[in-house]
């Protein structure tokens, strides 16, 4: 938030939603001298925690209609994420899928179990062709791909595995704690990067060979499409209504350098592959000029 408000010379803002500890993406912010409470302005600290709304009483507030606006059913967020995992699971090939729905409780902070129900496609899966101590060579059901890396079955406890990635997307339905993360893993596809729910030596073996950050969790928030708001105004306003989004908010944020590089450098097939995908929902790569 300071640093935000550093750069608009000190003018106060709210912040509307939130990114996890080393994720990366869209965030949204409202200027604070918008909201009206009373007559004059609120901050952050101000939002009620259980329902994050403010009081609109005295006219429409622009940081409780966001809110409001991100949590409407019908508005999007989507995150991409680079994970663990070829895309299959118990034999099934999740990439052929398209959209499909985990609706599956979660714990809060709290401890109460939630209902969290995420939207998922799994975009493309990559993993080497693996080379016996022989040298011979150990074929998918679907035969060998031209171009593709290998690596070898006898390798030493310390040394990194084969590379097994997807890139998939995700739209969170509700908001719980670490939903896509806790998701994923239990899709026995967790984020790279995370420390918390993910695999320790993988992501040791991909911040040592691999060059992911240290602080990094390979989750980005792409896009965030929110429905046009319309609120209804107190009585002093005689119940009129004004729209705070007449046509709705849609932005984007570019995978940026750091994911694009992990992914361009040890699966660059998969690369070439996401790209076209990605765009089919409005998202791209951060430029590299």
């Amino acid at each position: 938030l300071q640093q935000v408000r550093d750069m608009l010379h000190g003018r106060r803002v709210n912040l509307i939603h939130r990114l996890d500890r080393g994720a990366s993406g869209c965030l949204l912010f409202s200027f604070a001298d918008g909201d009206r409470v009373g007559g004059g302005g609120s901050e952050l600290g101000s939002i009620d925690e259980e329902n994050r709304k403010f009081p609109t009483e005295h006219g429409p507030n622009p940081t409780s209609q966001l809110i409001q606006s991100l949590q409407n059913p019908n508005s999007i967020k989507t995150y991409v994420a680079l994970v663990r995992g070829e895309g299959i699971l118990h034999g099934e090939d999740l990439k052929t899928k398209g959209w499909f729905t985990i609706d599956r409780p979660i714990k809060d902070e709290k401890g109460r179990v939630r209902d969290a129900i995420t939207e998922f496609r799994f975009l493309a899966g990559y993993t080497v062709v693996v080379l016996d101590e022989l040298g011979s060579e150990d074929r998918g059901e679907n035969g060998l791909k031209d171009k593709t890396p290998l690596s070898f079955k006898n390798k030493s406890a310390n040394e990194p595995q084969p590379v097994r990635a997807s890139v998939v997307l995700a739209r969170p339905k509700t908001g719980r704690w670490h939903q896509i993360r806790r998701h994923l893993n239990g899709l026995s596809h967790p984020i790279l990067g995370d420390s918390t729910h993910g695999n320790s030596k993988i992501n040791r073996e991909w911040r040592e060979h691999r060059n992911m950050l240290g602080e990094r969790t390979c989750l980005h928030l792409g896009r965030v499409q929110l429905v046009p708001t319309t609120v209804t105004m107190g009585v002093e306003d005689a119940g009129s209504t004004t729209n705070v989004l007449p046509n709705g908010l849609d932005v984007t944020c570019p995978i940026p350098r750091d994911m694009h590089d992990m992914i361009a450098v040890y699966m660059p097939q998969l690369l070439e592959e996401v790209i076209p995908l990605l765009a089919e929902e409005g998202i791209t790569f951060e430029s590299l000029s």
